[in-house]
């Protein structure tokens, strides 16, 4: 029994070792669902991989139906708004080199930068406002996202982290864990 002691040390520093890497597999991946509680909802359920999907999944959602939505808004808190007069600034910026142009009047380096600025505008409008929505529309960008829903199955990558990062990070903790249990297992049998 005096030996069996010593080997305990080792026993439950693995323990620790193989408890610490599972708690980060559970937290990522289980439970798969909502758990309730007297119909309260648990707190961390489902996992955070699986909270995770269905996180992207209604962001993407979100700023697609967000966007089209902007796209029909003129008002000029509309986010496709501010980005066309960003458009405009940043081409009224890059034609700066013409104010430097020595022979021609102030009045129309003004008016040929601010015509070439428009049309920088005009282009970006015409971008953002027509051309974007008909490639969403055509290609139903909807229907790309739910079939990402379907295709993100979390039993894949589930399987590739237990292949690729659980294996390894077991097989670290488990490792590390022992030499520290055997440095202490060594430490008492020196002090006793």
């Amino acid at each position: 029994m005096v030996y069996l002691k010593p080997f305990a040390f080792i026993f439950f520093n693995m323990l620790a070792g193989f408890l610490i890497v599972f708690s980060i597999k559970a937290f990522l991946f289980y439970p798969k669902r909502e758990k309730y509680f007297f119909r309260k909802k648990i707190p961390l359920t489902p996992g955070f991989a699986y909270r995770k999907k269905i996180w992207l999944i209604r962001k993407l959602t979100k700023m697609l139906n967000e966007y089209i939505r902007d796209s029909k808004d003129e008002s000029e808190l509309s986010r496709v708004t501010k980005w066309e007069q960003e458009a405009f600034k940043k081409a009224w910026d890059r034609f700066e080199f013409i104010d430097n142009i020595k022979l021609l009047p102030r009045v129309l380096k003004e008016k040929i930068r601010y015509f070439l600025s428009a049309i920088v505008y005009e282009l970006a409008k015409q971008f953002l406002r027509s051309f974007v929505p008909y490639l969403m529309e055509k290609y139903s960008a909807e229907k790309y996202i739910q079939l990402l829903e379907r295709k993100l199955d979390m039993g894949v990558i589930l399987g590739y982290f237990n292949r690729y990062v659980y294996k390894f990070m077991l097989i670290f903790s488990l490792s590390f864990f022992f030499l520290v249990g055997l440095g202490n297992m060594v430490i008492y049998l020196i002090v006793k």
